[in-house]
């Protein structure tokens, strides 16, 4: 579990923060005269300073504006910069003000900035009847200070939210995506039920056969290996019950995390696994269900369909995502369109997210899906 940062390391954070977000006006400028012919650098920037508001000052990631309007968040982000310079500007001369007020008192010397050019002007009086002005001034300086932050992030969110015309769309996809949500679990239901009754039913019918063949054979040998096979059968049972479980909903997944269900998925899997898990600490409990079930319907389908020799499970945090990307060594030709991958972009899309198949024909088939945690 990562520990928290300490108030000294946060508020170090805050202030390189800001005085980037000053620094980096003429950058911002710049930007903004690229859009016209170099929209990707202005993304780009855009994006730098969405790194530097989320991961110095803690806002709250709501992703990089794109296109026109990353050039339009650069132009306000370049004058709340120049705000923030006025304003670190100012509170730095109240600072000047005061520590040379001090020393005047202090001294006896004389203090230039505030027209006391002789010696002995200024006193501790004059420090005493100026404190009370000070005071409110630092206060209004540091509410300066946190406003600039403040606007700095509403840029930000305002430059990222939705129009009229994304929304009507996502209104649409999430329609579709609630119907595809139901004919997936409806699909689930079903093959949970052939499970259960292929299976584990078939298993307690022939273990119900060998116990009363048991209770009916006279010699002790043969009422041994009776007993024994139905030990076996037992075994059995209890082993696809546990595959049925798994494929339901892993318990390991909800009490210990997204990297320790893929660790046993992993050893569960008879082609060799390689994971590589770089997660801090948990995603939410939807994003861990959506990546594992991922990975999972990938092994499945890698095992059964492209003769696989080595899998690859590698999972990242990518600033507000988590990325999943599982890569097998098979014959590829995966179908996106397929009935599995399907339901894996039905289970993403509803959290968000975005799948990508790329399984040129010879191979590798490689599946990467992205989910926000936000």
């Amino acid at each position: 579990m990562s520990s928290r940062p300490s108030p000294r390391r946060t508020a170090l954070r805050a202030v390189v923060g800001y005085l980037l977000g000053v620094l980096a006006v003429p950058l911002d400028l710049l930007g903004v005269l690229l859009a016209p012919f170099a929209i990707g650098l202005t993304d780009r920037i855009a994006d730098l300073e969405r790194r530097r508001l989320t991961g110095l000052l803690g806002v709250r990631d709501t992703g990089a504006p794109h296109g026109p309007r990353a050039a339009g968040y650069l132009a306000a982000r370049a004058l709340v910069g120049v705000l923030a310079a006025l304003v670190l500007a100012l509170s730095g001369l109240g600072v000047v003000v005061a520590v040379a007020l001090v020393y005047g008192a202090a001294t006896g010397a004389a203090v230039p900035i505030v027209d006391a050019t002789e010696p002995g002007q200024v006193s501790w009086g004059t420090v005493v009847a100026l404190a009370l002005p000070g005071a409110v001034l630092c206060f209004l300086a540091v509410h300066g200070l946190l406003g600039v932050v403040r606007a700095d992030a509403w840029c930000l969110r305002r430059s990222t939210r939705p129009g009229p015309e994304e929304l009507a769309q996502r209104v649409a996809q999430l329609t579709t995506t609630r119907a595809e949500v139901v004919e997936v679990i409806d699909d689930e239901r079903r093959r949970i039920e052939r499970d259960l009754h292929d299976g584990v039913q078939q298993r307690v019918v022939a273990l119900s056969i060998l116990l009363g063949r048991v209770e009916r054979e006279a010699d002790p040998d043969r009422r041994a290996d009776l007993h024994r096979r139905a030990i076996t059968e037992t075994g059995h049972i209890l082993d696809e019950l546990r595959e049925v479980s798994w494929r339901i909903y892993p318990a390991m997944l909800a009490r210990d995390g997204l990297h320790a269900a893929l660790e046993a998925l992993a050893d569960r899997t008879p082609v060799p696994t390689r994971l590589d898990c770089a997660l801090d600490d948990r995603a939410p409990r939807p994003v861990e269900s959506a990546c594992y079930f991922t990975a999972s319907e990938a092994i499945t389908n890698a095992i059964k369909h492209s003769g696989a020799t080595a899998i690859a499970v590698d999972v990242a945090r990518d600033g507000p995502l988590v990325r999943l990307r599982v890569t097998d060594d098979g014959r590829g030709g995966a179908d996106p369109a397929g009935h599995g991958l399907t339901g894996i972009a039905t289970r993403v899309t509803a959290l968000d997210g975005t799948m990508a198949v790329d399984s040129p024909p010879g191979g590798p088939t490689i599946i990467t899906v992205e989910v926000p945690c936000g």
